[in-house]
């Protein structure tokens, strides 16, 4: 879709140009906002069950495992998901969104959750589950207007909202990152570190009030002992060394933001992949909203063959869903995206930071730099053959001293509590207070 059309779009559907512009008026609905949250959660301080809306589009998305199994461990809470459609503004394709639908349905399934999908299949229509299941706390896996209005957060303005960040904050994406109309106006935004709490003060309009550090749930498994993992690589005839390729969505050249190389290196991977059989079995894990774009940019057919490639391959496999258990049993990554520029640290891993530009650390906020800075890197077909075959098969991994710092000293939990403890903790004081402190 046409980047104005899309923005009128978003303007005409949730009449909100006026308040968001004027910032007047935005001051008063952060202000307004924070003091309806403090009612909303002191309003659940006697209720028996406190029932938690946990709304979720895409399984890449999901990182609230161990809080979603905390509270329904605990008698205090009723957690369920709710599967809705993602970026029906953006005009991309309807099969490819029911697609989606149904791998997340499955991806929840798998887990045992109970969920809901509200959509009246004799209507067409999604309902709004404030009317239908009206929860007291939602939680959001997006902050994005690009959603169906009924599952933003205009609508759950008299409810306690909460939000984790789908992806570690690694870029300097400041604006899109804690300057969002809903990320000012949430109830609590749950921060990844100090240095991320610091980021919210500078440049939210909220200076960061509704902030509160509580570490990353999505990357609390790897520091686990009791998480149990499963090998979700294809057999092969012979042992070989893991290596998952995950390129970025953005593939935009219009002015949006552009990390992705997935257009520079597509074909090259293939080859790759082709001339390393013998030796060497690749995942590729491209982001979920890469297929939506491939078939606006290249077609329908043509995405499809070429997913289909990566697929069949002896030594290849497509991963759309999860990643968590692909990590584990990995020997190491090629990527460009920006939260697995942290995340895949936890490995303690070799891993490639693709790039099409010369300065890529620019792209990076303070905290994702460190973490570049971690990371071999590559910006042509040569220079990832070249980390084939020195760093994952010769083993020659000159960067894994350095690697294994940068866990110790930013990765941990200094205080012995896991990301999840520190949310319901939080959720928790604000039933009882009404505060975060």
């Amino acid at each position: 879709m046409n980047k104005f059309l899309y923005k009128l779009n978003l303007v005409l559907t949730y009449k909100d140009a006026l308040r968001t512009r004027i910032p007047l008026l935005f001051n008063r609905m952060i202000g307004n906002a924070s003091k309806r949250a403090s009612k909303a959660a002191m309003s659940l301080k006697d209720k028996p069950t406190v029932d938690v809306a946990f709304l979720l589009t895409i399984p890449g998305m999901w990182k609230l495992d161990y809080v979603f199994g905390a509270m329904s461990r605990s008698s205090r809470f009723h957690p369920y998901i709710v599967i809705y459609p993602y970026s029906r503004l953006k005009g991309f394709s309807e099969e490819e969104i029911w697609k989606t639908i149904n791998r997340t349905e499955e991806f929840v399934k798998q887990r045992g959750y109970e969920y809901v999908i509200p959509y009246d299949g004799k209507t067409g229509k999604w309902d709004d589950i404030k009317k239908t299941l009206n929860p007291d706390i939602v939680f959001f896996t997006t902050p994005y207007r690009d959603i169906l209005p009924q599952y933003y957060y205009y609508n759950f303005k008299d409810k306690l909202t909460c939000y984790v960040p789908y992806a570690y904050q690694a870029m300097n994406l400041y604006d899109l990152d804690y300057n969002q109309i809903s990320i000012n106006l949430f109830g609590i935004n749950f921060a990844e570190s100090y240095m991320h709490l610091d980021f919210a003060k500078k440049y939210s309009k909220s200076k960061g009030r509704n902030f509160v550090v509580s570490g990353y749930p999505g990357t609390e498994m790897y520091l686990r002992d009791d998480y149990v993992s499963h090998d979700v690589w294809k057999p092969q005839h012979n042992s070989k060394k893991r290596i998952i390729w995950a390129p970025h969505h953005s593939i935009e050249t219009d002015g949006s933001f552009h990390a992705s190389t997935f257009l520079s290196f597509c074909d090259d991977m293939l080859e790759i992949a082709k001339e390393y059989k013998d030796s060497v079995q690749f995942a590729f894990k491209p982001h979920q909203l890469l297929k939506f774009k491939l078939i606006q940019l290249w077609g329908k057919q043509r995405t499809k063959d070429y997913y289909r490639q990566w697929e069949e391959m002896d030594n290849c496999q497509l991963e759309e869903t999860g990643y968590i258990d692909l990590f584990i049993h990995s020997d190491a990554m090629i990527h460009d995206s920006g939260s697995f520029t942290v995340e895949y640290l936890f490995m303690k891993k070799p891993v490639m930071y693709l790039a099409e530009t010369s300065t890529p650390q620019n792209q990076f906020n303070e905290f994702g730099k460190l973490a570049y800075e971690k990371h071999y890197h590559g910006s042509n077909a040569e220079e990832i053959r070249r980390f084939i075959d020195d760093v994952v098969v010769g083993g020659n991994d000159s960067m894994k001293d350095s690697r294994i710092e940068f866990f110790n000293r930013y990765l941990v939990s200094r205080d012995g509590k896991l990301p999840s403890q520190h949310i319901i903790d939080s959720i928790n004081m604000m039933i009882e207070r009404g505060t975060l402190s």
